[in-house]
C-alpha cells in the first residue's frame, strides 16, 4: 500500500504543469468602432479565461467573422468585411465595414381607441416629430431602433392610453443602397379614466389626507403625469414616512383604472429642541412641537419658539391638507421681539392663506395682518398696523436641491391694503427675487447670479409697518456689511427701513473635493428711502460651501468697500 502511494506521488510530481494559452487580439477597424469589438467579441473577452486551450481558440477564431459582423450591424454596418488569421500569439480581426446603412423613411401607425381621437394624434405627432432619435438621413443602429420603439409606445401610453403595447415593429434594410426604412404600429388599446382610488396602511388619519393630495377626480383622463404628482405630493406630506402610488391596469374596467395607495404613517406628534449659532447674531435655541392630527380630521398644528441674541419669535401656526380640487389653506400668529441697528421692534403679524402646488410651482393667495410697535435709537417711538391682500408665486426649478448645478429659483409677491381701511396708511408692496445656477459644459464650476429688489409705494412711509420696509445686509444679502446694516440713517446711529431695495450678487464655484466648494464673490446693493437716493454699496470676497446631508453650509469672508473691513457671514440652504 505505501509503494502504492508513493508512486503516485512521484507521478504527480513528475507530470509537466499545464500552463493557459497566452495570446492577444489585435484590432484593424476604424476608431469608432473599435470599442463595439473589443467590449462585445469574446475572442477578445476571453483572452484571459485561465482555461483557454488551442481547441477553444480554434473555435474562436472560426467563428470571430460572423460575430463581427453581427455586432457591427448594431451600429449600422450591413455586410462588412471581416477577416480572423492567427499569427503565432497574436490573433489579428481585420474590419472593412463599408458604407454604414442610413434612415430613408420612417412611419409610425396607430391603431385602437386613440385611433378616432383627432387631438391626441395631432398632439402626438407633433411631439414624436419633436424627439425623434432616428431622423431621415441619421445612420441606423440598433440602440437608436430601441429607443424609437419606446419612445413610440411611451408618447401614447403616459396619456390616456396606458394600456398601449406595440403592436408590429419592422426595420427593413435594404444593403444594396445602403437605406433603412422603419415601420412602428402603435395598439392604444382602449381610453382609460381615472377609477377609485384604494388606501391601505391608514390607522390614524382620515383618508382625504391621502385622496386630497391627488389633483385628479374620478373619471378624468388617466394621465402618468398627474399620478407621478401624486406621488411626490404625499412623499413630501409631513403625515407620512413613506408612500407608493400603484396603477392597478391589471384591474381596468368599463374604461376606468383603479389607483392602489400604500403609506406609511409617521406618529400624530413631534418635539423639536436644538440649539443653533449664527455668525452675525450669536447662539440661540430652537424649541418646537407638533401635532398632525388636530380634531382627528388630519390638520397640523405647529408651536415653535425661535431664540437667539437680537431676535426671537413665538409663531402658531394651523394647516388644512390639500382638498382634491388642489388647494391647501393654512393659518399663523407670530410674536416677535427683535433689536437690531438700533431698533427695537416688538410686532404682532398674522394671516390666512390659500395655497397650490403643481409640480415646482406654488401659488398663494391670502390676507395678513401686522402691527409694529417700535423705538428708533432709543428717542422715537412709533406705532403702525396694516391690514392687506398678499398674492404670491414661486418656483423652484434645480436638478439637484442639495448640490445645484444648473435651474434657478424665481419668487414674486405684490400685497395691497384696502385703502386705508383697518390700516394706518394706504400702499402697495412688491417683491421679487430671482437666483440662477449655471455650469457651462465649456467651463469648470459653476456661475451663481442672485437678485433682489422691492418696493413700497406709500401714502405716508412713517405710517407703513417697519417690517414691510427693506433692510439690505449681512449673509444672502450684501455680505461684508453687518446684517440689516444697510437702510435709511436715523436717530443716535440707527438703520431704519427704507421703501426701495435692490440687490445683487454673482458668484463663481468649483469643486475641490466631493461635498466641498470653494467660491469667489461680488455683492452689490442696498436699501434707501427712494431711487433717487439708492447707492449701491459693493463687497468682494470667497468662501467655502460644505454639501451637508441637510443643505448647503457656506461660510463667507467679504469686505464691503465702504467700510473698509473684512466680515464673515455663515449661511444655510438656497438663496431663498
Amino acid at each position: 500500500m505505501r509503494r502504492t502511494i508513493l508512486c503516485l506521488l512521484l507521478a504527480c510530481l513528475s507530470s509537466p504543469v499545464l500552463a493557459a494559452l497566452s495570446y492577444r487580439v489585435d484590432i484593424d477597424a476604424p476608431d469608432a468602432l473599435k470599442p463595439l469589438l473589443a467590449d462585445n467579441l469574446e475572442l477578445v473577452t476571453l483572452a484571459a479565461d485561465p482555461e483557454m486551450d488551442e481547441g477553444t481558440l480554434a473555435a474562436l477564431v472560426e467563428e470571430a467573422p460572423a460575430a463581427a459582423r453581427r455586432l457591427l450591424e448594431t451600429a449600422g454596418y450591413f455586410g462588412a468585411g471581416v477577416t480572423v488569421r492567427r499569427d503565432g500569439d497574436t490573433v489579428r480581426v481585420d474590419v472593412r465595414p463599408g458604407e454604414p446603412v442610413r434612415i430613408t423613411r420612417w412611419q409610425v401607425h396607430y391603431r385602437g381607441a386613440i385611433a378616432n381621437d383627432a387631438a391626441a394624434l395631432a398632439a402626438l405627432r407633433g411631439e414624436l416629430a419633436e424627439q425623434w432619435p432616428l431622423a431621415d438621413g441619421a445612420v441606423f443602429t440598433q440602440d437608436g431602433w430601441d429607443d424609437a420603439k419606446k419612445l413610440a409606445l411611451q408618447l401614447v401610453a403616459v396619456g390616456a392610453y396606458p394600456l398601449a403595447k406595440i403592436a408590429s415593429a419592422e426595420a427593413k434594410i435594404d444593403p444594396a443602397t445602403h437605406g433603412a426604412a422603419l415601420t412602428i404600429t402603435i395598439d392604444s388599446g382602449e381610453h382609460v379614466d381615472f377609477g377609485r382610488i384604494r388606501v391601505e396602511g391608514l390607522k390614524r388619519y382620515p383618508e382625504k389626507v391621502v385622496t386630497g393630495q391627488a389633483d385628479f377626480q374620478r373619471g378624468s383622463a388617466y394621465s402618468l403625469e398627474k399620478l407621478t404628482a401624486f406621488q411626490s405630493a404625499l412623499e413630501a406630506d409631513p403625515h407620512f414616512s413613506s408612500a407608493i402610488v400603484v396603477p392597478l391596469k391589471n384591474e381596468v374596467a368599463e374604461g376606468r383604472m383603479p389607483i392602489l395607495v400604500r403609506v406609511v404613517e409617521l406618529p400624530r406628534q413631534k418635539a423639536e429642541l436644538g440649539l443653533k449659532w449664527d455668525s452675525e447674531q450669536g447662539p440661540g435655541t430652537r424649541i418646537g412641537y407638533e401635532h398632525y392630527n388636530i380634531f382627528r380630521r388630519g390638520y397640523v398644528g405647529s408651536i415653535l419658539l425661535d431664540w437667539n441674541r437680537d431676535e426671537s419669535s413665538l409663531n402658531f401656526g394651523l394647516a388644512l391638507p390639500r382638498t382634491r380640487d388642489g388647494y391647501s389653506h393654512t393659518a399663523n400668529v407670530a410674536l416677535k421681539k427683535s433689536e437690531v441697528q438700533g431698533v427695537e421692534r416688538d410686532s404682532v403679524e398674522g394671516g390666512v392663506w390659500r395655497l397650490r402646488q403643481r409640480g415646482d410651482i406654488e401659488a398663494r393667495i391670502g390676507v395678513e395682518y401686522v402691527l409694529d410697535r417700535e423705538t428708533v435709537g432709543g428717542v422715537e417711538d412709533k406705532r403702525n398696523q396694516a391690514v392687506f391682500a398678499t398674492v404670491g408665486w414661486t418656483q423652484r426649478k434645480l436638478d439637484d436641491v442639495l448640490d445645484p448645478r444648473n435651474g434657478y429659483l424665481l419668487d414674486g409677491r405684490l400685497s395691497s391694503t384696502l385703502g386705508s381701511a383697518l390700516s394706518d396708511t394706504a400702499f402697495v408692496r412688491g417683491r421679487a427675487r430671482a437666483a440662477l445656477y449655471w455650469s457651462p459644459s465649456f467651463f469648470p464650476g459653476t456661475w451663481l447670479m442672485r437678485g433682489d429688489v422691492g418696493e413700497v409705494w406709500a401714502q405716508q412711509t412713517a405710517s407703513v409697518p417697519s417690517s414691510l420696509l427693506f433692510r439690505a445686509g449681512g449673509a444672502g444679502s450684501v455680505r461684508g456689511y453687518e446684517y440689516e446694516s444697510l437702510g435709511v440713517a436715523g436717530p443716535n446711529g440707527a438703520i431704519e427701513g427704507g421703501r426701495v431695495l435692490a440687490t445683487g450678487s454673482l458668484q463663481y464655484m468649483f469643486t475641490v473635493r466631493p461635498g466641498w466648494r470653494l467660491a469667489l464673490f461680488h455683492d452689490l446693493g442696498d436699501a434707501a428711502d427712494s431711487w433717487d437716493s439708492y447707492r449701491a454699496r459693493k463687497s468682494y470676497g470667497f468662501g467655502v460651501e460644505w454639501l451637508s446631508p441637510v443643505a448647503p453650509i457656506s461660510f463667507d469672508i467679504a469686505r464691503g468697500e465702504s467700510e473698509q473691513k473684512w466680515r464673515w457671514t455663515m449661511s444655510l440652504g438656497l438663496p431663498f
